[in-house]
């Protein structure tokens, strides 16, 4: 069917950007969501790694104090038998009373 004047009639469908833009819009929420994981998993690994570098710390000095007593109960004469008591050893001439559990 032609108009008067010999040209097509236009279609009143969708104009061709409309599909284009939907394209466009569908592609920009995709990439939007996908970049929002990685950032989410980003700042969740991130918080992860600041807690193990707490407990890193909290361990080392722990650590740290362990070995000073270790060291102490080596070869502190006070902290040995400081020790020695609290198991129920005590010198020769003494009486020491056995540790109640």
């Amino acid at each position: 069917m032609t108009k008067d004047n010999g040209t097509k009639p236009r279609s009143k469908g969708t104009p061709h950007w409309v599909g284009f833009t939907i394209i466009v819009s569908i592609t920009f929420m995709l990439a939007l969501v996908i970049n929002f994981r990685a950032f989410s998993a980003m700042n969740r690994e991130a918080m992860q790694h600041d807690n193990l570098n707490q407990q890193i710390e909290n361990l080392r000095g722990e650590n740290m104090a362990l070995q000073d007593e270790i060291l102490n109960i080596k070869s502190d004469s006070r902290t040995i038998e400081r020790e020695a008591r609290k198991i129920g050893l005590g010198r020769p001439d003494e009486k020491v009373p056995l540790p109640v559990n």
